[in-house]
């Protein structure tokens, strides 16, 4: 078989406004139409529907043989041609066979097939001829009307020859006998029948159907079709003929005649002569009337009987459009709520063609409340650009606020980005919707376009964390208290249980109730590798990091918002300074600050908790201040469940479980009886320095009675030589400061010691028990006034 590969225009109903363009084999073409959709009902049946119902069930999708233009099915949207689709409707009855055998002479590839009417006492005839080469619109029609003139015009629908026509994919009725015929040969040259014509430009020689001239207006129209002007002006043509103008906007203005296209001005004197033209345009006769002399279309010819006064003192050679009747009229027609509809929803139809997204969405009411300027623009309001947001079928219900990350995210695929998943809203975002929006409405003014984008998103504003929490259905099996038992081997003991149920509460408290007050993270300590940071990945799902490298001013303050679980990997390389920064940051339930691109400082309440993670055993430095640090001690040679076969099954249980305790009002801290359990796991992680036990042994030794009056040589003797073999009478000490542990206890000179061993000493006084720090300045003997620490039992 003869083959090449041609281009048409595919939609699925006759009601689409975007096409697609498809290129495709002739023989694939044929196989597509070789077998039609059949429908239930008969053929008798069929025939007795109202046209309406017909047209719906002839509605299977359909093709136009060519390029279409920004995909858009209209008079002047077509490219060009590769079919000549012809539909022969008038065949008498019984000429099936005798048509088919007079389509053959034709000597080239074709195809015919019968359509939905088609029956033996009156035949209906589709036939289909591929062009050697493409054509034009303007070459398409005089070709197809030779071509019906060689087969038998007679037989065509007159309307066949339009190059913009839509040709239903084949179906028919359960009953109905299909024809479908396939000839070979060589195709059609369409040179060769533009060539019989002497001049195929010239409309009188194309061959007519009989009787179709009397479809013609007796006009010779040279001017632009009104309907097809841009702005403002088109679209009110589009919406209004002559007759509905003179009707609706101009009543009184006109009489009827007799004659149907005739009318007479009822401010004058003489009668019929005003005369219509096609529907689209008036020529008056009347000398008094407004439009006397002029050939107008619908809006001219309003705009003259409102507003031509307003003219009057205007220069003769003033546009048109900057004529004070135009502003008025523009004025006017801005507020009828169908043309405004009409001239929005086309602009955006025609620029949308630009985006990939198709056009899904036909309900276009909404346009009606966009402001328009005189020129039929979309005015640039944060107004016109909510209610488009809101809106706009690629736009709306995209764009929403995540209150739980205090940011905005896409909800979709969006014009210029395609991706259907849910996600942050960027930078690209707001230049992509800029552009979106300049394209199809004209509206550019960045801040404007900010502004209305944030109104939208709060407008759309949702809680991730919430949603997800309070889509949840616990089943009542309790897995919260034994997490750390389970996954981690810890001991089986009410603090673990309390400390578990406790800080997985906290997470779902910080999200019902931002900023609570929780400043509490569990650690827990175990080899690599036995799961630590996935169990927390894990549970915090999207909303998990481990990036939070700092704990001061803004970055640190940043890095946490959106997230929920925030792992803080390997205390134990912290330095004293550095866990106290930490106790600082866990301590605020809110960071103040001004975001990036920001205008003012803002107040973003604590929505995560912290947990910790280190592969040591001792890793609280603080002797005093490890309050804040619930160890958990890891063994894995214990558990019961797998942090990566189990938890993913249990995670969404776990936090429904923790969401129940937080409904029941469960409190934060732990019971006086827990937290005296915590106080002995934290001491049995810290960090114990190699000093302690020195200055632990010197501190419990008792000191001879009146050792505040010895000196410091005294005193160093006493320690070196006299200690064990002392016989006077001792007494415990009742006071105790660094400077005696420097130059006593170590032996060195006052004067080497430095801040840092200071500091250092007086951590190891302060974990010692009975001795309590003072800030009062006390009396140190030989080492003058001090503060330091007493004890306790004095």
């Amino acid at each position: 078989m003869t083959d090449k590969k041609l281009t048409i225009s595919i939609a699925a109903s006759r009601f689409s406004t975007k096409w697609q363009r498809q290129t495709i084999w002739w023989s694939e073409f044929i196989k597509k139409l070789e077998t039609p959709v059949r429908s239930p009902e008969t053929l008798e049946h069929f025939l007795s529907l109202p046209k309406s119902k017909q047209d719906e069930l002839k509605d299977v999708g359909g093709y136009v043989g060519g390029a279409l233009i920004n995909g858009r099915r209209g008079a002047r949207s077509v490219e060009s041609r590769d079919l000549v689709t012809l539909d022969l409707d008038n065949i008498p009855s019984g000429m099936t066979e005798e048509v088919l055998k007079k389509i053959s002479l034709l000597g080239c590839a074709l195809l015919v097939h019968s359509t939905r009417k088609h029956e033996l006492a009156r035949p209906r005839l589709r036939v289909i001829i591929p062009l050697a080469n493409t054509v034009t619109a303007e070459e398409y029609e005089p070709i197809a009307r030779k071509v019906a003139e060689l087969i038998g015009i007679e037989w065509a629908d007159p309307t066949t020859f339009q190059a913009s026509r839509l040709m239903y994919n084949s179906s028919c009725s359960s009953d109905s006998v299909y024809v479908f015929k396939v000839l070979d040969g060589g195709f059609l040259d369409p040179r060769g029948v533009l060539a019989i014509y002497n001049d195929w430009h010239n409309h009188l020689e194309w061959p007519l159907v009989p009787n179709e001239a009397q479809k013609y207006t007796h006009l010779a129209d040279k001017q632009q079709d009104p309907r097809e002007k841009s702005g403002i002006i088109g679209a009110f043509c589009r919406t209004y003929d002559i007759y509905r103008a003179m009707d609706e906007l101009i009543p009184g203005a006109y009489l009827s005649t007799e004659h149907e296209d005739r009318y007479t001005y009822s401010g004058g004197s003489t009668a019929g002569g005003a005369i219509v033209y096609n529907g689209l345009w008036l020529y008056s006769h009347h000398a008094t009337d407004p439009a006397s002399g002029r050939l107008c279309n619908a809006w001219d010819l309003v705009r003259l009987h409102k507003f031509s006064d307003l003219d009057a003192d205007t220069k003769p050679d003033t546009p048109t459009n900057k004529l004070p009747s135009y502003m008025a009229m523009a004025e006017l027609v801005r507020g009828i709520k169908e043309v405004s509809v009409l001239l929005t929803k086309e602009r955006y139809e025609e620029a949308s063609g630009e985006f990939k997204t198709d056009i899904t969405d036909d309900n276009s009411d909404w346009m009606s409340g966009l402001k328009i300027n005189g020129n039929g623009a979309v005015e640039k309001t944060i107004g016109n650009i909510s209610l488009i947001l809101d809106n706009d079928p690629l736009l709306k219900d995209k764009i929403a606020l995540d209150e739980f990350a205090c940011r905005g995210v896409a909800l979709g695929a969006l014009p210029w980005n395609s991706e259907e998943e849910k996600r942050q809203w960027n930078d690209t975002d707001d230049a992509g919707l800029r552009w979106y929006l300049e394209s199809v409405y004209g509206i550019t003014g960045k801040d404007k376009i900010y502004d209305a984008t944030a109104l939208c998103a709060h407008k759309h504003a949702f809680n991730s964390v919430r949603d997800y929490l309070t889509g949840l259905s616990w089943d009542g099996i309790q897995r919260l208290e034994n997490l750390f038992i389970d996954y981690f081997g810890a001991e089986n003991s009410l603090y673990i249980k309390a400390v578990a149920k406790k800080s997985f509460v906290a997470a779902v408290t910080r999200v019902m109730q931002p900023g609570a007050k929780f400043d509490n993270m569990v650690i827990i300590s175990g080899a690599q590798g036995i799961g630590k940071s996935t169990f927390f990945a894990i549970l915090g799902g999207d909303w998990f990091s481990d990036s939070l490298m700092t704990f001061e001013g803004k970055e640190a303050a940043e890095l946490i918002q959106g997230r929920w679980i925030v792992e803080v990997g390997e205390l134990s390389g912290m330095s004293k300074s550095e866990t106290n920064t930490v106790k600082q940051f866990l301590s605020k339930t809110d960071d103040i600050y001004r975001e990036a691109y920001g205008r003012r400082t803002a107040q973003f309440p604590r929505k995560c908790v912290f947990f910790g993670t280190t592969n040591d055993s001792e890793y609280l430095r603080d002797p005093t201040g490890s309050r804040r640090f619930w160890p958990v001690d890891a063994d894995p040679l214990k558990t019961t469940k797998s942090v990566f076969n189990d938890l993913p099954k249990e995670k969404d249980q776990i936090w429904a479980e923790a969401y129940f305790y937080w409904q029941l009002g469960e409190k934060l801290h732990l019971p006086k009886d827990i937290e005296a359990m915590a106080r002995l796991v934290q001491e049995e992680h810290r960090e114990v320095s190699i000093k302690t036990g020195m200055v632990r042994e010197f501190v419990e030794k008792e000191v001879p009675e009146g050792w505040n009056t010895y000196s410091l040589e005294q005193r160093r003797a006493y320690w070196t030589f006299e200690y064990k073999t002392y016989k006077g009478n001792t007494v415990k000490r009742d006071r105790i400061c660094a400077a005696e542990i420097w130059t006593e206890c170590f032996g060195k000179d006052a004067s080497t010691a430095r801040r840092q061993d200071t500091i250092e000493i007086n951590g190891i006084l302060s974990s010692l028990k009975g001795f309590k720090y003072s800030n009062k300045v006390m009396k140190f003997g030989c080492h003058g006034d001090q503060r330091g620490y007493k004890n306790t039992e004095f």
